[in-house]
């Protein structure tokens, strides 16, 4: 299809860095306009929850969840409902139904649709009113009469669900239709623990109790007037001639219901009938309701506050709930021209909240519970509510992390699953501690994003306690702690998790410096400058690093050995999703390279690694051969690419991909599984719904769209090179020499101003044995020339380096801003000014003491927005330099107003640098 095309406009971005909330800037590029809405697939999600937002959680099912589920007894209905009214408990893991299940007759032509099972190709979907949408398909391969759906509302703060049937007659006659709406419990009591049922003729309902085995009171009740029928039966009773018959048998025989109205047994049905008329060409809706609560009087009130109103009303309320808590947070509709794409993103966001468990805040690992059951695993759960704090949803990503905060063990680290009913963890593979670096970066974006300096302060002891399990386990080869890690394989040094201790240690020393903390943020930073260092090693060296020198491209892991994992594996992506390694880098773009030349498919979709079987030949495959080949492709690998092009400014080569996951889909923009297939391209039903898979669209259609970006930022860095550079006058030729040397990133779009011209993009420094060397790069690539509007300034602050506790410092800068660590020097040049001078601090001002002539002064490059500075290292001491000292460093960039000609640092970054003799290792940052 022909697409329009069209120049979309710079996008702003939201970054999340450390200390602030401020803009990132992604240039401008052509993006496509849908002409037609993106389609999802025809494949139907297998299992849904739902939930009322407190304490009551439903799963709908399809006949079958997966090809190898032998359970085909049932027909799309409610499958689960679990309650939790004192909190998670064992009681909540108990599913107080065997099914809620509708059944059909055609009355006018004598035929029945209640072998339910029969509607193979039933479809479900949560629409963006948070109504679970149930359409049935053809009865044993043959159309029905008349076209079917079931509709769910777990009306939002109630303790009732409102289930509505559609009927819609498209045939030239009226259809008489009968409808079933019947209940089955699922009595978890000894023998004589009896669940006793009644019929209320008041309330058209039928009261449950199950309280002799524990469990709750339940309330069905009809809406828009008395039912047809009605019966309270004994489900092992078959005989239509008792009057405990299990309603099915009755309907089944006569499309009839007896009007029992009370049985005592141990295994109960209760059921009523509506038989309604269905014009020709109209539509007709009946309505049931649901309740549940621990007392009686509880249901009674829950039912009387169901029946006051409509089956539209409640179905309209939920409508209104939803609608309302999406447009709290933050919205793509206005910014994609795809309405397919803002579909995808509203379904994603109302499917992770009708399955967060609204007691725990956990998130289930797929709404299927074939494949994974009711686990929940620490790091998808945690990504999930990042994706909702990102997204403006901040009280679901509260639940979750004050939960997860609370079952921390005493070493800092996390189970990798626990239960999504209780709570309780559930042993897998373990340890997969990517969970640490995640819960780190997730409480940092969660306080950085609400300033809830209460919940920083509740969670504080565990963000001390992670971030140290990193620092204390760190291993002879420089990296953290090894661990199975995302792919759950084996036990290796992934690169997937290291990105994600470095960025979580970030997060964790934003967090520490807000409260003072310098002792424990340096530390941590040390331990960044390890992994780090190890991240960009040679993976020829030994032991090995993690970068694939011949090959240009990070390697999946590091072997238990040290040996290096040679796997191109697309979880490694990480590194720039989190802003580990600068998506800008050379780098950057040579793994991502390799990422798409090895391991695309379908186009846009990219899979796990070469070979890999899982969803197909694998042993371990949840549901068999799904995908019909091997390497099917990952929706979550696929936004991780998507993400590294909006972080370049390439929009028009991340919009695709966007598209890609939308079109995936399954029925209703119901967000995948793990997996796609290739073959079929279509999602993997095992798995699907998968909330991580959706967050990470969530995340990317943010990032797109300029309202978010998922990188950390460093507070502080340590760094510390040895190289001879030349710096010329004008900077001619001095570019390439700087190639090799670390260069540490600082958020773009944070300077006061919002001048770009004095925004530090990044900064690179080395030293010789006689100078420190500075490079600076501004976010605009240009620069004023010499004297002219608008004049700026480069100051660079430091401690003392002969190490004089003595000397005096300030923490505060020449202009008035408040330094990261306190500084005794600063040398700096104007843009007015041929000078280059020393100043040191004097009580609350800085003196100029000196001039530095020994060396050339700062030089700027107009063309690119490059500075570049030697320091001789002498200027920083009050005595000598020696090698291997190490201080604070801030670098800055002031800026003058042009109209009110006051100066004022613009934008600044911190290192704590160390003066490297030749011939000692590095420690990295980035590589240019």
């Amino acid at each position: 299809m022909t697409r329009p095309r069209h120049v979309a406009r710079i996008v702003t971005a939201l970054a999340l860095a450390a200390g602030s909330v401020t803009a990132v800037v992604v240039t401008s590029s052509t993006v496509a306009v849908a002409a037609i809405p993106t389609a999802p697939t025809t494949e139907t999600a297998r299992s849904l929850y739902a939930n009322n937002w407190s304490d009551t959680t439903g799963l709908w099912m399809a006949p079958q969840l997966a090809q190898t589920d032998g359970n085909t007894q049932y027909g799309p209905r409610l499958g689960e409902l679990h309650y939790s009214p004192n909190g998670a408990a064992a009681s909540s893991a108990v599913n107080q139904i065997n099914d809620y299940t509708g059944f059909f007759r055609d009355e006018t032509h004598a035929v029945k649709y209640d072998q339910v099972h029969n509607f193979g190709a039933a479809t479900g979907y949560l629409d963006s009113g948070g109504v679970l949408r149930s359409d049935y398909g053809a009865y044993s391969g043959t159309a029905t009469s008349v076209s079917i759906g079931r509709d769910y509302a777990f009306v939002p703060n109630q303790h009732f669900m409102v289930v509505q049937y559609r009927l819609r007659n498209f045939g030239a006659s009226s259809v008489t239709m009968n409808v079933l709406d019947a209940l089955h419990l699922n009595n978890t009591g000894a023998a004589g623990q009896n669940v006793r049922a009644t019929w209320d003729a008041t309330r058209n309902a039928e009261v449950i109790d199950m309280s002799a085995s524990g469990q709750y009171q339940l309330v069905l009740g009809a809406l828009g007037g008395a039912p047809t029928g009605h019966q309270v039966g004994d489900d092992t009773v078959s005989s239509l001639t008792s009057t405990s018959v299990a309603p099915w048998y009755s309907f089944d025989n006569n499309g009839t219901l007896t009007n029992n109205s009370s049985v005592s047994a141990m295994n109960v049905d209760v059921a009523m009938n509506k038989q309604v008329a269905v014009a020709a060409g109209a539509t007709v809706t009946q309505s049931f309701y649901l309740a549940i609560a621990a007392t009686n009087a509880n249901a009674l009130a829950a039912a009387d506050t169901a029946r006051a109103q409509t089956g539209d009303y409640w179905l309209n309320n939920t409508t209104t709930a939803y609608t309302n808590w999406l447009n709290a947070g933050k919205r793509v509709t206005s910014n994609f021209p795809d309405t397919g794409l803002s579909t995808a993103y509203d379904r994603a966001l109302v499917t992770m909240k009708q399955s967060q468990s609204p007691v725990l805040g956990v998130w289930p690992a797929a709404t299927n519970p074939i494949a994974y059951g009711y686990k929940s695993w620490v790091r998808d759960s945690a990504v999930t509510a990042m994706a909702m704090d990102t997204a403006g949803h901040y009280a679901e990503a509260d639940k979750y992390f004050r939960w997860l905060a609370g079952v921390q063990y005493a070493n800092g680290s996390f189970g990798t699953t626990y239960d999504g009913w209780t709570g309780q963890h559930v042993s897998f593979v373990e340890p997969e501690l990517d969970s640490v670096g995640i819960f780190l970066v997730g409480a940092y974006r969660h306080w950085q994003q609400t300033g809830d300096n209460a919940f920083r302060d509740a969670v504080w002891p565990q963000i001390q306690n992670a971030a140290n399990f990193v620092k204390n386990n760190l291993a002879s080869n420089g990296l953290g702690p090894q661990d199975a890690s995302i792919w759950e394989e084996t036990q290796e040094y992934n690169t997937f998790t290291q990105a994600l201790y470095i960025t979580g240690l970030w997060a964790a020393e934003a967090i520490a410096q807000s409260k003072g903390d310098n002792t424990d943020a340096d530390n941590w930073s040390n331990t960044v400058g390890s992994i780090a260092t190890a991240l960009q090693t040679s993976s020829l060296n030994s032991p090995a690093g993690l970068w694939n020198s011949p090959d240009s491209y990070f390697n999946r892991a590091d072997n238990s050995d040290n040996t290096a994992r040679t796997t191109v594996d697309s979880s490694s992506d990480m590194l720039f999703v989190s802003g580990a390694v600068d998506p800008g880098s050379s780098r950057a773009a040579s793994h991502i390279s390799k990422i798409l030349a090895t391991l695309t498919h379908d186009t846009y979709g990219i899979s796990r690694y070469v070979g890999d079987n899982f969803y197909y030949s694998s042993p371990y495959s949840p549901a068999g051969n799904e995908a019909g080949a091997a390497e099917p492709s990952w929706p979550q690998m696929t936004m991780y690419v998507a993400m590294y092009y909006i972080y370049n400014g390439n929009l028009a080569a991340a919009l695709p991909r966007l598209t890609w996951y939308a079109s995936r889909t399954a029925v209703g923009y119901m967000p995948p599984g793990e997996a796609v297939s290739n073959v079929s391209q279509k999602p993997i039903v095992s798995t699907m719904v998968e909330s991580v898979t959706g967050a990470w669209y969530v995340l990317a259609a943010l990032a797109y769209t300029g309202q978010a970006d998922t990188r950390v930022y460093a507070p502080i860095s340590n760094a510390g090179s040895h190289a001879a550079l030349t710096v010329n006058s004008g900077t001619t030729g001095d570019w390439p020499q700087w190639n090799p040397i670390p260069y540490f990133n600082s958020q773009v779009g944070n300077s006061a101003s919002g001048v770009a011209t004095t925004d530090i993009k990044n900064v690179a420094i080395t030293n010789d044995d006689n100078n420190i060397y500075v490079r600076v790069d501004n976010s605009s690539g240009t620069l004023p020339g010499y004297n002219a509007a608008s004049k700026f300034a480069v100051n660079v602050y430091a401690g003392d380096y002969s190490g004089d506790t003595s000397t005096p410092t300030s923490s505060t800068a020449m202009y008035g801003k408040a330094l990261l660590r306190p500084a005794a020097y600063m040398v700096g040049r104007w843009s007015d000014s041929a000078n280059y001078s020393r100043f040191h601090a004097s009580g609350s001002t800085w003196t100029a003491d000196s001039s530095i002539t020994s060396v050339i002064a700062p030089q700027w490059d107009t063309t690119t927005g490059r500075i570049e500075l030697v320091i001789p290292r002498s200027s920083l001491t009050s005595a000598g330099a020696a090698d291997g000292a190490t201080v604070p460093i801030t670098i800055g960039l002031v800026r003058q107003d042009p109209t009110s000609l006051a100066w004022s640092e613009d934008d600044t970054i911190a290192l704590r640098y160390k003066l490297t003799p030749a011939n000692t290792p590095w420690t990295y940052g980035n590589v240019r």
